[in-house]
């Protein structure tokens, strides 16, 4: 292999020795947990065509947030796709569980913004809690093949070691609870593919299986198990920095989603009207230069909770103007979403000030207003209080324009 840092550590003793299937790369896939824009990210680098086969391990989802919708949306989308099996986890089981009867009827006791966002796509897309009842209720527990010879078996979490392959139970394969067992005693021929566990935890309780590795460890890439056809996946793209994974059994390449894209967060009061409007037009004017995959771009609210709709003002502006937008769930802007992004945009002087206030005064000095293309700093009124939205749409298109530009120049 030429480049050593872009493969698993010791990746010659689980590639097959000839590749006897259709396929050019037989594609894996860590946790997701929601992590929209790294999936989207990751995607992009890998280029699939139908000459690949994709396996998602499982946990696609995660806490409360509205990506999860995003997230959802993408893959019962991609679930349309052949080339693309997505597994069951332990999370998807907790989710099906949680929002849906045992008749697929869509209840819930989650109090969160996962159903406010289901039931505000359901007004758009009635069909849409069917889809993803559909989607979790049929992910399969395990994937098996054979490769030149070689047995690989996908699952979420692991094996009940000692137990044939073709009996295992789901209680193992997506939430293991005997997790020390499999990895300390399992000595299969097998390949054994799981998410679930990063790396790094699986080293922290078990150091001792690392002792002998001939080679320097980075705990935040896929892992082969030392003297164990075990490969993790689960990089913890749900953390802060934490990447996306992906690798080839075929050749035991890696691709992770790029951590050093510009990322740009909006911030109004309610996260209902301006900041949305920001964000669905900053992502459009993006995606006319081809930059989609190059800038992350979001919106929050420093005096909301979350969990509410787009208003119908912003909503019609969006529309009459031919801007693409999904489902939108308000939240809250707070340190975390301060830490994630780049440059924190503020639609209004209010806002600014309580931007910095929320991010104990702005110590990456990254908390601004919109600029326009003659430089003056735009402070674009509440339309909730002026009933302007033509107004705030256009001075917000102008803030995005001239971000643009500055995005385009640097």
């Amino acid at each position: 292999m030429k480049n050593r840092k872009s493969f698993i550590n010791n990746a010659e003793e689980i590639i097959p020795p000839v590749n006897d299937l259709p396929y050019k790369r037989i594609l894996a896939i860590g946790d997701v947990h929601a992590s929209f824009d790294k999936l989207i990210s990751l995607w992009k680098k890998l280029s699939v065509t139908e000459e690949d086969l994709v396996i998602f391990l499982g946990d696609y989802l995660y806490g409360l947030g509205d990506k999860n919708i995003e997230t959802l949306q993408w893959l019962i989308e991609h679930k349309k796709q052949k080339n693309i099996i997505f597994l069951r986890g332990n999370v998807d089981e907790t989710y099906l569980h949680h929002l849906f009867d045992l008749n697929g009827n869509f209840f819930t006791r989650l109090n969160s913004r996962v159903v406010s966002g289901i039931k505000n796509t359901a007004v758009k897309k009635p069909s849409f809690p069917n889809k993803i009842f559909d989607f979790l209720n049929n992910l399969p527990l395990y994937h098996r093949m054979t490769i030149g010879g070689k047995e690989y078996y996908f699952c979420h979490a692991g094996i009940n070691v000692g137990v044939p392959l073709e009996e295992q139970k789901k209680t193992y394969l997506i939430d293991h609870p005997k997790l020390k067992d499999f990895y300390q005693n399992y000595s299969g021929d097998a390949v054994i593919v799981v998410g679930h566990k990063s790396p790094k935890k699986i080293y922290k309780k078990l150091p001792q299986l690392f002792t002998n590795y001939t080679e320097k460890l980075d705990l935040t890439k896929p892992l082969k198990v030392p003297n164990r056809n075990i490969l993790m996946l689960d990089t913890h793209a749900k953390a802060e920095g934490g990447p996306l994974s992906c690798v080839d059994l075929l050749s035991g390449e890696i691709w992770q989603n790029d951590d050093d894209l510009d990322s740009i967060i909006f911030v109004c009061s309610g996260n209902s009207c301006r900041s949305p409007m920001a964000k669905y037009i900053m992502r459009y004017l993006l995606a006319e230069k081809g930059l989609s995959d190059k800038v992350v771009v979001d919106s929050a609210g420093c005096n909301t909770h979350g969990g509410g709709r787009l208003s119908s003002g912003a909503d019609e502006m969006l529309r009459k103007y031919h801007i693409p937008f999904s489902t939108h769930i308000s939240k809250p802007f707070d340190e975390q979403e301060y830490r994630k992004f780049k440059c924190v945009i503020a639609l209004d002087e209010g806002m600014l000030q309580l931007a910095k206030k929320i991010s104990n005064g702005d110590p990456d000095n990254k908390i601004r207003l919109f600029t326009g293309l003659d430089e003056h700093e735009l402070k674009v009124e509440d339309p909730f209080h002026t009933g302007d939205y033509e107004k705030a749409y256009a001075e917000i298109k102008l803030g995005c324009s001239a971000l643009l530009k500055e995005l385009l120049n640097k």
